[in-house]
């Protein structure tokens, strides 16, 4: 049990590295990138969306198996295949011409991350070695849930407008914009919530009232 986070995190860092691989070789493969246009500018704003998430998936996974141990299951020993799937997919389906399946799949990915970060934490809660993590923190409930649901619900929404209407301007733009502000916003969730695990950790006595004026108040579990 106490290798396992570590063996998840190397598994994942596998991962990563081959999707920034898939990532470099479309980048090669797609010379519409380079032509300048329209299409230029939707293609390099699925890059940074992509580089961002990819970069927000990794930050997100080594908060979690870093701070914490947790009892493992076989889904744990399938999320790095089932996260490079959609990693893989998402790679694959960047292009003007295919934004809605895109969106679709950013959207599942999405909704992926946050469960499985809940998943997580519902069993870290239950270990003793983990109790300095959620010493302040409530147990999430579906409330918390409405803003990362509503968030895939608007990517799925804005994916069946381009598929129906055919758009490849604006809209388009916007959409992409829409799921960078999303990766961005999920970013500083999961900076907020390493902050709070390092303000939980243990402390000597001369740490421990600087730590207490930084710590925040009660949060709920992010993800």
């Amino acid at each position: 049990m106490e290798i396992f986070p570590s063996v998840l995190l190397t598994v994942l860092s596998m991962v990563q590295a081959l999707a920034l691989e898939l990532l470099w070789t479309r980048l090669g493969d797609s010379p519409y990138l380079w032509e300048g246009g329209w299409d230029a500018l939707l293609g390099w704003a699925q890059v940074v969306a992509v580089l961002l998430g990819l970069l927000e998936i990794w930050l997100f996974y080594i908060s979690l198996v870093i701070r914490m141990t947790w009892l493992p299951s076989a889904y744990d020993s399938v999320l790095p295949f089932a996260i490079g799937i959609l990693e893989f997919t998402m790679i694959e389906l960047m292009g003007p011409e295919s934004l809605a399946p895109w969106l679709y799949t950013v959207a599942l990915l999405f909704a992926l991350a946050i469960w499985t970060g809940h998943w997580i934490a519902r069993r870290a809660r239950l270990m003793p070695s983990n109790w300095e993590a959620f010493v302040d923190v409530e147990p999430a409930t579906y409330r918390d849930f409405l803003p990362s649901a509503a968030a895939a619900g608007l990517l799925i929404a804005l994916g069946m407008a381009l598929q129906a209407s055919g758009e490849r301007g604006i809209l388009a733009l916007v959409a992409i914009a829409i799921v960078i502000i999303l990766i961005a916003w999920q970013t500083d969730q999961t900076r907020r919530f390493w902050k709070r695990s390092l303000l939980a950790a243990p402390a000597d006595e001369g740490d421990l009232a600087e730590r207490e004026s930084l710590r925040p108040g009660r949060d709920r579990e992010e993800g």
